[in-house]
């Protein structure tokens, strides 16, 4: 069995459809490369997203952890006007609490705007970058005010003792929010679902391994990608793990991992498609079949 260069990639893209579409060159200025590289092929991540986000994973948060979500978002965030540098006034979030460090907090998780005493004792966040508005209101305020409701209900699941297990073989389907969009924020210690832009057909001799780029690599996103079995044809589904503390963008379009192609010496005597494997031609996101 040996591994496939760049030119018998191309050739089973172009003349057996081996990947749609197909990328003939690795691009990579302001993206996350993806295309043809010397041993293999980076796909792309589509934009529709299954995030993992179950009640229950609230339950597993200390009462602690509860409090300090609940804490930001009940910190008198407000949409307001402030004076720009022109002296115009321009549309900007203000939150506002005596607690420093939950407003700290929350700079922290949003990632931009500037902190500021505002008397009283009090501390202020003030956002007034309008990319950085629209940023907020449409993908970190709904995220916090999820967590919100979510540390709410795990208060109570805790104080019930109740219990939920991730069942492969009884997989509960509403454990995942929807989301389509460029960019994808993945809740800390949680996962996302999605596909790839290419679809797939492995020939009857080759198996493929899928490993995860560098680039999310470094930052702990971690892409895990079972391997395409002969004959398999598809959509890829894609489990895109958050290993940090911290919320994590996914960038749809670009690359996400890259697949490396083995061709056998012989044939095997049962292929994927021979056996009517359970995840043949799936063109969505595919949640655990048995």
């Amino acid at each position: 069995m040996g591994l496939k260069p760049d030119h018998w990639i191309r050739k089973m893209a172009l003349e057996h459809r081996m990947i749609e579409p197909f990328v003939d060159r690795q691009v990579r200025d302001g993206v996350i490369s993806y295309g043809l590289s010397s041993y293999g092929y980076d796909i792309r991540v589509a934009d529709e997203f299954k995030i993992f986000q179950p009640e229950i994973t609230a339950a597993k948060l200390s009462d602690v952890q509860c409090a300090y979500v609940a804490g930001v978002l009940d910190a008198q965030g407000q949409i307001g006007y402030i004076s720009g540098s022109t002296g115009r006034p321009s549309l900007a979030l203000i939150f506002a609490c005596e607690n420093r460090s939950l407003i700290e907090g929350l700079h922290a998780i949003i990632g931009t705007g500037r902190l500021r005493d505002a008397g009283d004792g009090k501390c202020e966040l003030v956002v007034s970058k309008a990319a950085d508005v629209q940023y907020i209101l449409s993908q970190v305020w709904p995220y916090l005010s999820q967590r919100r409701d979510m540390a709410t209900r795990a208060l109570a699941e805790l104080k019930s003792a109740k219990s939920i297990i991730v069942d492969p073989k009884n997989f509960d389907a509403d454990s995942f929010t929807d989301f389509k969009g460029d960019v994808c924020l993945i809740p800390p210690n949680s996962f996302a679902l999605s596909r790839t832009v290419e679809y797939f057909r492995i020939p009857r001799s080759v198996l493929t391994v899928c490993v995860g780029k560098s680039t999310y690599a470094r930052c702990g996103i971690i892409v895990n990608v079972t391997p395409f079995e002969p004959e398999w044809e598809g959509y890829v589904t894609l489990e895109i793990s958050n290993t940090t503390p911290l919320p994590a963008r996914i960038y749809a379009n670009e690359g996400i991992a890259q697949v490396l192609f083995f061709e056998a010496d012989e044939e095997c005597e049962i292929s994927y498609a021979d056996k009517k494997g359970k995840y043949q031609a799936q063109r969505t996101i595919m949640l655990p079949r048995l």
